[in-house]
């Protein structure tokens, strides 16, 4: 196995998690690291800007929450003096770790561990790609090397953007979800907030707190909830103008039509006629599209399946070619339309089909 050094300082510079001092190692500000398992490293943090700072690893990006990782770690002497060092050995199956400083926050970066020369036989999968890791390939596609901190916001930015872009495309089939409004006699409006600062939604079963709600695809007038008798009448979605034409929209009754209108910050859901004393007993039943949800911390993973990993590349590519490397915008464009295209229609649900060719007798009278 090997022993590899790594020469550590501190000076000002810009990272995932902002301006200020950060770590750099061989010079680089806070870099990834890969770190491959029985392998020595070596933190040389003998350097004077060093002081006053202490050198660590954890399993919780910028140690927060406070995990320090210790297996394989041992410091020697004292920081920023001739000698001073922390080393690591690489555990067999040492989790993801973060290096960073016990005493300032937002100085550190990854240190990726992975298995020298072998591959594992049991199927354990990550649950995406990091949006770092995403961010550093899109810059990659485009040619683009050593990217500031400012191209790291810069890049989540228009990943957000391309998460809008992809609701504006139509259906995505893991953010759909269901729910039972809980119906009020009387009442025609039912409201589901962007988040919850923007207000309270409205009150609804298995599950509450419905957020983020972006459209209703399918709803149900649904009666005897939960028993041996639920049963579900279909409800039909109509248009502002339908709507608009109702003379009584507080009339009660058994509802059998809603409308749907989405706001900035809510989307509210109408419904005709309004429930009566017998229809509040009960609920109404919705299968509801969810807004993808932003790409937030660097460390964080996307809000995507897997199979939709490699379009979520190509299409941030894209987006920052616009911004970084104009001569390959067509080129990403059209491998980006590409992976959509693919993705989509692997996210489907597919069901079984039997085409019967038809068979003609022209002599038959």
């Amino acid at each position: 196995m090997a022993t590899i050094t790594y020469t550590v300082t501190v000076a000002s510079g810009t990272n995932q998690y902002g301006t200020g001092n950060k770590w750099y190692i061989n010079g680089s500000v806070s870099p990834d690291l890969n770190l491959i398992e029985g392998n020595t490293y070596i933190f040389d943090t003998s350097d004077s800007t060093n002081a006053t700072h202490v050198f660590a690893f954890s399993t919780s990006a910028n140690n927060s929450p406070a995990a320090p990782y210790t297996t394989g770690v041992t410091t020697n002497g004292v920081i920023g003096n001739a000698g001073s060092n922390t080393t690591i050995v690489v555990a067999t199956n040492a989790p993801t770790l973060y290096y960073y400083c016990t005493v300032h926050a937002g100085m550190g970066g990854a240190a990726y561990t992975l298995a020298a020369g072998s591959i594992s036989t049991t199927a354990n999968f990550e649950a995406s790609f990091t949006i770092d890791e995403v961010i550093e390939d899109a810059y990659e596609r485009c040619g683009v090397q050593g990217i500031t901190g400012y191209q790291l916001k810069a890049a989540r930015r228009s990943l957000n953007i391309l998460f809008q872009e992809w609701e504006n495309r139509g259906l995505h089939y893991w953010e759909i979800g269901n729910t039972n409004i809980d119906l009020v006699e009387g009442q025609a409006e039912y409201i589901f907030y962007r988040d919850t600062s923007d207000g309270a939604s409205t009150t609804t079963v298995a599950p509450a707190s419905v957020y983020g709600l972006s459209d209703i695809m399918e709803a149900s007038f649904r009666q005897n909830y939960g028993t041996t008798n639920q049963s579900d009448s279909p409800m039909t979605k109509v248009d502002r103008s339908t709507y608009s034409a109702f003379s009584n929209k507080l009339s009660k009754g058994t509802p059998s039509q809603y409308w749907v209108q989405r706001f900035i910050d809510k989307t509210t859901v109408s419904i005709y006629p309004t429930p009566d004393a017998t229809a509040a007993a009960n609920y109404m039943y919705i299968n509801f599209v969810k807004r993808i949800t932003d790409a937030g911390n660097y460390d964080n993973v996307g809000d995507v399946p897997n199979r939709f990993v490699p379009c979520m590349v190509s299409g941030l590519a894209y987006y920052l070619s616009q911004k970084w490397a104009l001569e390959r915008v067509q080129q990403l464009k059209l491998l980006y339309e590409d992976e959509l295209s693919r993705a989509l229609a692997e996210d489907g649900s597919p069901t079984s089909a039997f085409i019967t060719p038809k068979t003609y007798y022209p002599t038959a009278s």
